[in-house]
């Protein structure tokens, strides 16, 4: 599993402003659905693989990450949900996961703190069949590296996962967007009855995108007097929870030629990637994978 890191490290190191991002990025990404309350089995969200490696045993484990919201049917957690990967065959394939949240069987992990939208599951499909890639936590940007990488409004991100207008019939095709941050914050943003820290992006966000990987596209700062070049770097923004109003009725925006949706001119929030770095780093997560 190590050179799944190593090679996805490669190919992102690569990367600077104004290039098409890696398509190798897209193998980090599972489509994730789940049974609706008539018993089918409908498109729910995205997740991706992130690995927490040892160099000294040399060990990885690996973990399947999302929103907590795309996990639950309204306040309670499902008990199963469906994994969609490609395989080495040119084909896909959907798996069942089965969930708990407690018990010697938990493979659900979420913050302690309850606003925090991110769940962690521990799970390792066979490399020797299904095609994908797992992100590395060097790729994580937490407190102190936000502050050194002097991201702020203005930044490029982007985002890829699942568009469910397109799903893909022999493989699964995540879709990729761009934007740029809008809003970073020292405090706590209002998300429906919840007080709670998110990244505001200027990207539009469509039903399926949430759980997916946000990342910053650093490489070219704007800054006073001119543009500063630096050394071109990818990071983990943080995970995608969805268009910023989503809990509002959605409202038409008439335009001279056709109505659209506001959401898809409106702005997406991402939660931090420091708490998905805090969940991986837990003293149970470490207890449980040994390292």
């Amino acid at each position: 599993m190590r050179k799944f890191l190593i090679i996805i490290t490669l190919l992102l190191s690569n990367v600077s402003i104004g290039q098409a991002i890696p398509t190798e990025i897209k193998k980090v990404i599972g489509f994730i659905y789940a049974k609706n309350d008539k018993g089918k089995i409908e498109p729910n969200g995205t997740g991706f693989f992130v690995g927490v490696s040892d160099s000294i045993a040399k060990k990885t484990a690996v973990y399947f990450v999302t929103a907590k919201h795309v996990l639950k049917n309204q306040n309670s957690f499902l008990d199963t949900i469906y994994v969609r990967l490609n395989r080495r065959d040119s084909f896909s394939e959907t798996r069942s996961l089965p969930l708990s949240t407690s018990g010697i069987t938990k493979n659900v992990f979420t913050h302690n703190d309850e606003t925090v939208d991110i769940a962690v599951i521990p799970v390792l499909p066979d490399p020797t069949i299904f095609d994908y890639l797992t992100l590395p936590t060097e790729m994580l940007s937490n407190k102190k590296s936000f502050k050194e990488l002097n991201i702020r409004e203005g930044s490029d991100v982007f985002f890829t996962g699942m568009f469910t207008p397109f799903l893909g019939d022999k493989k699964i095709f995540p879709i990729v967007r761009f934007g740029r941050v809008a809003l970073i914050t020292d405090e706590k943003i209002p998300w429906g009855n919840d007080m709670t820290d998110l990244y505001l992006i200027e990207s539009s966000s469509y039903g399926g995108n949430s759980g997916s990987p946000v990342f910053f596209y650093l490489g070219t700062d704007r800054g006073d007097g001119g543009i500063v070049i630096g050394q071109p770097q990818l990071k983990l923004a943080g995970i995608m929870k969805g268009y910023f109003g989503e809990n509002s009725p959605i409202k038409i925006v008439e335009t001279q030629k056709i109505p659209v949706s506001d959401r898809n001119l409106g702005i997406a929030a991402v939660v931090p990637s420091y708490f998905l770095e805090e969940i991986l780093f837990s003293a149970e997560l470490i207890k449980i994978r040994g390292f």
